[in-house]
């Protein structure tokens, strides 16, 4: 099932995909968050990726409570669902920029590209989380859980 993650956010969306075999999780591109333009170009994205399902993370504190921007990724999520009939998953996204931020600084990316890398490296970083999951589950791909 080839799967696109979102890292949402107020100002940018990072984001990823994954492969049919559900084995990697690429960063893909940094966009602008224009809401419904915004919206339109993921649906179209979809489209033209053959897309079978969404995650999108959503913010939580260490606790596991969710954050105060959880609402607007929540909303945001159902949204493009809806426009786009995908099955959506939402995947906790605490750390993930500080994980992606580890990797590209072990990978040798230079600081001033990582910056702008960082949200679909954390993108690539809540769907493997996913996909990781999904494996200990046992549930095979192209199957939703």
């Amino acid at each position: 099932m080839r799967w696109l993650a979102i890292d949402h956010g107020t100002k940018k969306l990072g984001l990823a995909f994954s492969d049919e075999l559900e084995i990697l999780a690429s960063p893909f591109a940094v966009w602008p968050q224009e809401d419904e333009r915004t919206l339109d170009r993921l649906a179209r994205l979809c489209k033209e990726e053959g897309v079978q399902a969404l995650a999108v993370g959503l913010p939580r504190h260490k606790d596991g409570a969710e954050s105060a921007t959880a609402p607007a990724a929540r909303a945001f999520g159902e949204a493009l669902a809806a426009r786009t009939g995908l099955p959506l998953r939402f995947v906790n996204e605490h750390l993930s920029s500080a994980e992606a931020e580890r990797l590209l600084r072990e990978r040798g990316v230079k600081p001033e590209k990582r910056k702008a890398m960082l949200d679909a490296a954390a993108a690539a970083v809540i769907l493997s989380e996913l996909l990781e999951d999904r494996r200990a589950k046992g549930v095979p791909p192209g199957r939703m859980d």
